[in-house]
């Protein structure tokens, strides 16, 4: 039975790519991540130090599609007048996203506080955050505090993530990221 989609925006898959456990995520979580042909072009590099030298790897979004973790979708002619004008407001990738998930009544997930603010503004149900996926990954894998450390810390390094504030999440990822 196929698991049901979970829009992304190009900076949560960047944050989840970071961790190097995709594949494992979205099978624990029970979700296809998807992502629209505009966020995907929008999903660039990840950070790494390599030899002590920073360097940019790309993130590969093929190698998760052919496994079924991930689905590159198109918008539908009907989702392009929204997307058109959420695009004047903000990134590409967020307004094709938004314009799916409110079309096609599918759930999101994005970091970003202004496509937030659009979809409370256009009454999409609360997107979900980088931070609301890794704690549910982390309590439905039963990760235990150094394995949930090791993920937050590559979110950290390698997609240069920091949790806002207002995340409701911001508690536990100062506890499980404090010491590092």
């Amino acid at each position: 039975m196929p698991r049901p989609p979970l829009l992304l925006d190009a900076c949560v898959a960047i944050n989840l790519a970071a961790t190097g456990h995709l594949h494992r995520i979205g099978e624990t979580l029970n979700v296809t991540f998807t992502l629209t042909r505009q966020a995907a072009a929008e999903v660039g590099y990840l950070r790494d130090v390599i030899d002590g030298e920073i360097t940019s790897t790309p993130i590969d979004l093929m190698q998760h599609t052919s496994d079924g973790t991930l689905q590159i979708i198109d918008l539908a002619p009907r989702e392009y007048p929204l997307y058109l004008e959420l695009a004047s407001i903000v990134d590409d990738g967020e307004a094709a996203t938004i314009a799916a998930a409110a079309q096609r009544n599918l759930q999101l997930a994005t970091d970003d506080r202004k496509a937030r603010s659009l979809c409370s503004e256009r009454h999409i149900p609360e997107p979900l955050r980088t931070l609301a996926l890794m704690h549910s990954y982390a309590d439905a894998a039963r990760l235990d505090h150094i394995q949930v450390q090791d993920l937050l810390i590559k979110i950290r390094d390698r997609a240069s993530f920091q949790a806002p504030r207002a995340d409701p999440d911001h508690k536990w990822w100062n506890e499980n990221i404090a010491d590092t």
